[in-house]
């Protein structure tokens, strides 16, 4: 026997609300988009799977050190992290922002990985990709662009392991998100992208080499725990933000900013202002209506749950947007569920 609140949910999660003859409630205005000076950003609520609002998402720009995410990747993938690499001349003498490696060093490549993440050192990946590529960086960016084709990442392109500008190296902050992404399946990337800072192998002549996180917003700003930032004359400033508060995770794309430690704070502030998954499913409960909420006379609910529901607003269409409840992945999963578990209400099988 099915109780007449559980039938009511159920119903009222599975079927389109119509509007009730009682006084419309007045609902909360939808929330302007974020204010930053990104001319492209992303944000991504991991936890639900859903994008939650984006800005010329698809506009493939320079990506900068960013791409040492995916460098790590690949490494993690073909070598050992108690692996002992010599470090070349070439990648020695590389230009822009470096660990400090010297010629004919041996380092492992689990330091190697420390040095290019906090310290953002293209001397670190370039021995890397030398390394793992069998002593051809050529060869691994070729592994570079097979894993991006292979994640979905149509709209990116890698020339080089470390980000330095190039007209065939670039992405988007939609393919970047994808990237993110997967690099959560990578404990030790995300255990090494926590790092604010550490002490590297001491130089040939003994000196210590202490480094620090080049995301400033580590240690500083709430629930951030990574993941790599990014700056190149080409690509302005970039940072890919993970941050964990509470049952969310939150993943945040800044490209082509002014200042990408302000801009990643409003959107991270701005993601967690957001209904979560829980809010989502509650959708159902209210119809819209010019922009507000009415409350279904039918459903038994409280007066505060009443004013909570009617105070999620209206989605608007345009160049950012928050995705609906039947966009969510688990969707399909629950509403098949319900079907065999309520056939009768729910339109399964009897």
């Amino acid at each position: 026997m099915i109780s007449t609140l559980s039938a009511s949910l159920v119903l009222a999660l599975l079927a389109p609300l119509v509007s009730s003859p009682a006084a419309p409630v007045v609902g909360v205005p939808q929330p302007a988009p974020p204010k930053v000076s990104a001319v492209e950003w992303a944000v991504y609520d991991e936890t639900a799977d859903v994008m939650l609002a984006t800005w010329n998402v698809n506009e493939p720009r320079s990506m900068a050190s960013v791409t040492k995410v995916m460098t790590a990747m690949i490494v993690i993938d073909e070598v050992g992290l108690d692996d002992v690499v010599t470090v070349p001349a070439f990648a020695a003498s590389t230009r822009g922002s470096t660990a400090g490696l010297v010629t004919g060093e041996e380092w492992t490549v689990y330091d190697l990985l420390v040095a290019m993440l906090v310290r953002s050192g293209n001397d670190a990946a370039l021995t890397l990709a030398w390394y793992a590529g069998d002593g051809s960086v050529e060869a691994f960016v070729d592994k570079m662009n097979a894993r991006a084709a292979e994640l979905g990442m149509t709209d990116t392109s890698f020339a080089n392991p470390n980000g330095l500008d190039d007209e065939n190296h670039y992405t988007t902050a939609n393919d970047l998100v994808t990237m993110v992404v997967a690099s959560l399946d990578y404990p030790d990337i995300q255990k090494i992208a926590r790092i604010k800072t550490i002490k590297l192998p001491a130089d040939p002549t003994g000196k210590t080499r202490q480094v620090n996180n080049t995301n400033h917003l580590l240690g500083t700003y709430p629930g951030v725990v990574g993941l790599k930032t990014g700056d190149t004359p080409w690509a302005n400033k970039v940072l890919l933000g993970v941050t964990e508060r509470g049952p969310r995770r939150i993943i945040s794309v800044v490209m082509g900013s002014e200042d990408h430690f302000s801009d990643s704070r409003e959107l991270i502030d701005w993601a967690y202002g957001t209904y979560g998954i829980n809010d989502r499913w509650m959708r159902p409960f209210f119809s819209e209506q010019g922009g507000g909420g009415v409350v279904v006379d039918e459903i038994d609910l409280t007066d505060p749950q009443k004013r909570r529901l009617a105070a999620m607003p209206k989605v608007d269409d345009g160049r950012w947007r928050m995705s609906e409840l039947t966009d969510l992945p688990r969707a399909a999963v629950i509403g098949e569920w319900l079907k065999g578990a309520l056939p009768g209400v729910a339109g399964g099988d009897q």
